[in-house]
């Protein structure tokens, strides 16, 4: 099967998916993927098919996808989407149903034709991925991460707020900073570090203009994606206080690095001095056996 490229307006980017799990979302973006620019309100799959696009676990029998199916159209179902423009504001939920049917093994999704401004006729601002690369990841964090990189997938650079990262990727509210890093931060690196050249900035304030500085965003910094033959978007810059932050990071890492060296070289000195003495000593015990067994 063809790779299917995932290509929707960035407003939609904007949306938080409530409780959404990895697997939603994958079977959420083979669905958008296979209704773009056909300007079509009904799409069916068949199991198989959303068993290869949506990379679903294959130990799993036409039944048990179908129930799952229907635990995933209950989240779909209880989204309501709002998109504002300059002058309206425009309300709905992606799909109207779904027919899911474990005994012929498809699926028939009604889509909303509201929905259709959001995937059809697209030339400028719009959001586009591999819809095999976007599956491959495990973590729901860095599926939502990911997309909505991919809209400056251009300029290579994300920036968002803390609350609003919070919003869009539905973290919770109990998370401290430290939840943060661990669950959410720690798993996107992990996944999209070495495929997208991600590099994770935090940005720090001080509230109110005293006291101590607090987490107040991040930057995400990323390889640009380079269009053939076209002009190159404008570039974007780190925050000043970002820059700041990871000239002093580098400084600091470069430290330590000298510092576990500079350690290092002291540990291989004093292995080498041991060894010495051994030798010496070792030697020294041999020529007073010699001397024993001689008589001398």
């Amino acid at each position: 099967m063809a790779n299917e490229i995932v290509k929707y307006s960035n407003q939609f980017n904007a949306q938080a998916l409530r409780r959404f799990t990895a697997l939603d979302l994958d079977l959420l973006m083979a669905i958008a993927a296979r209704v773009r620019d056909k300007e079509i309100d009904e799409v069916t799959f068949t199991f198989e098919e959303l068993r290869q696009l949506a990379h679903v676990k294959k130990n799993l029998t036409d039944k048990e996808l179908a129930a799952r199916i229907v635990e995933v159209n209950d989240r779909l179902l209880a989204c309501r989407f709002r998109f504002q423009d300059d002058s309206r504001t425009v309300q709905f939920t992606l799909f109207s149903g779904f027919e899911t049917d474990w005994k012929t093994a498809k699926l028939l999704v009604a889509v909303n034709p509201r929905f259709s401004f959001l995937l059809n006729d697209l030339t400028s601002q719009f959001t586009r991925f591999e819809l095999a690369e976007f599956t491959a990841l495990k973590s729901s964090y860095a599926k939502e991460t990911y997309r909505r990189l991919k809209q400056y997938r251009q300029t290579g650079v994300w920036k968002v707020s803390l609350e609003e990262f919070r919003r869009l990727l539905d973290v919770p509210k109990s998370y401290r900073t430290c939840d943060l890093n661990e669950r959410v931060l720690k798993p996107i690196q992990a996944e999209l570090g070495e495929l997208l050249g991600l590099r994770i900035h935090k940005k720090y304030a001080k509230r109110g203009g005293r006291g101590r500085s607090s987490l107040v965003g991040f930057e995400f910094e990323f390889d640009p994606e380079k269009v053939p033959g076209g002009v190159s978007a404008p570039r974007v810059e780190l925050s000043p206080g970002v820059v700041a932050d990871a000239a002093r990071k580098s400084l600091r890492d470069a430290a330590r690095a000298d510092e576990r060296a500079e350690a290092e070289r002291r540990r291989e000195e004093n292995l080498k001095a041991v060894a010495e003495e051994r030798a010496r000593r070792g030697g020294s015990m041999l020529m007073h056996a010699m001397e024993h067994s001689l008589g001398i």
